[in-house]
């Protein structure tokens, strides 16, 4: 299971905590070919549809995935597939709301399994409209239809739920389990010299940005980053290196701004930066970027957008600004003043260990599934009587 993305990341912690409080957990992808996996303790079965991967791949143009295989999700075949592993559980988890189209009506109406659904961001497609006007639709339309079929949804924060309500669904029936870090991971450790001359920072202070650039959002970050941010910053301080990791597309040419590519081990990157960053301007959800900043001690310099939805103190465990100047000045400040950089990182990871701890954050995702199937068994027992 590729963890290459903030979806991917969350899926297999929840999973794998789930699993080792004592839970039976399948994970359940779409893929080319059938597989069977334990990573890290969690069972990981992959299923193929029908559709010949081909014309998944003609299919995926027109409605703009990333992965042709997420097409599976609509195919028949692989729903047959999944369906004994539907049967023998006790509830259905969903990630990704629009993923359910086609599965939904057949865990609620022939399977019968009480059904939650996870939603990583709440109506993206509207709220950040970079994707096509059919995949808009679809979307959207196959969103509400989770929502209104979902015995639970689960939202990444208060402001998501906020938005759910205000658009009519059941407040009873939304819980927030909030994104999170794995905090043992994500620490402060001895950074390998030889890491540091990879990329060549010997001498230079950094700033990180973490981020899949086949994600317009974090594109745009990167494109705002080199032209403005960036430049200010060299104006004050000559000896620093802004290092983007993660899948990369353009090779945006500036001194000074290095690009890892896709990284096993961010954390390794991380602990060599002085400063994090994540100047987004639109999004969903929320940003498991800067959960992994404030984990590894970092000070973070964020816009609104970024840091929505997080329990983040403005001038205490993160700078907030959304002018481009007064960010850039933000990351001048943390880089010449060490004791407020050191101030602000180890709030930062106070922050973190006390709220946002994946193991934490699946004590609130267990008990809300327990709550679930306990009234499923009270109201089976008193349909029985």
């Amino acid at each position: 299971m590729d963890k290459d993305t903030g979806a991917s990341v969350r899926i297999f912690n929840l999973a794998k905590c789930l699993a080792e409080s004592g839970n039976d957990v399948k994970v359940v992808l779409p893929r080319d070919k059938a597989t069977h996996e334990v990573i890290e303790g969690v069972t990981v079965l992959g299923r193929r549809g029908l559709i010949p991967m081909a014309m998944l791949e003609v299919l995926k143009k027109f409605v703009d995935v990333g992965r042709p295989t997420a097409l599976y999700f609509y195919d028949f075949l692989f729903a047959f597939r999944i369906g004994r592993f539907v049967r023998e559980a006790d509830l259905v988890q969903i990630e990704q709301q629009s993923s359910g189209g086609l599965l939904i009506p057949l865990i609620k109406r022939v399977w019968k399994r009480p059904l939650v659904v996870d939603c990583h961001d709440v109506f993206q497609t509207l709220r950040v409209r970079y994707t096509t006007n059919l995949r808009r639709m679809l979307e959207t339309f196959l969103e509400k239809l989770a929502y209104n079929n979902a015995d639970l949804v689960l939202t990444v924060s208060e402001d998501e739920k906020k938005c759910l309500i205000s658009e009519g669904f059941r407040k009873c029936n939304i819980e927030v389990v909030p994104n999170g870090a794995d905090t043992k991971l994500f620490s402060k450790h001895h950074v390998r010299k030889e890491i540091r001359e990879k990329y060549d920072l010997g001498g230079f202070q950094t700033v990180v940005f973490v981020g899949n650039l086949k994600y317009v959002p974090n594109l745009e970050a990167i494109q705002l980053l080199s032209s403005v941010i960036a430049p200010r910053t060299f104006d004050k301080i000559k000896n620093v290196k802004f290092l983007v990791i993660g899948k990369r597309l353009p090779e945006l040419q500036l001194p000074n701004l290095v690009f890892t590519g896709f990284v096993d081990n961010i954390s390794d990157l991380l602990n060599m930066a002085d400063v994090a960053v994540a100047p987004l301007f639109h999004g969903s959800g929320t940003r498991l970027k800067i959960l992994e900043y404030l984990s590894c001690g970092l000070p973070v310099v964020s816009t609104s957008i970024g840091a929505e939805g997080l329990d983040v103190k403005d001038g205490v465990n993160i700078f907030i600004e959304d002018d481009v100047d007064s960010f850039a000045l933000h990351i001048v400040e943390l880089l010449q003043n060490k004791s407020l950089s050191a101030a602000m990182g180890k709030a930062a990871r106070e922050l973190a260990t006390s709220t946002y701890d994946w193991s934490q954050i699946t004590h609130k995702l267990e008990y809300a599934l327990n709550c679930l199937l306990s009234e499923r068994l009270a109201v089976n027992s008193v349909l029985k009587r």
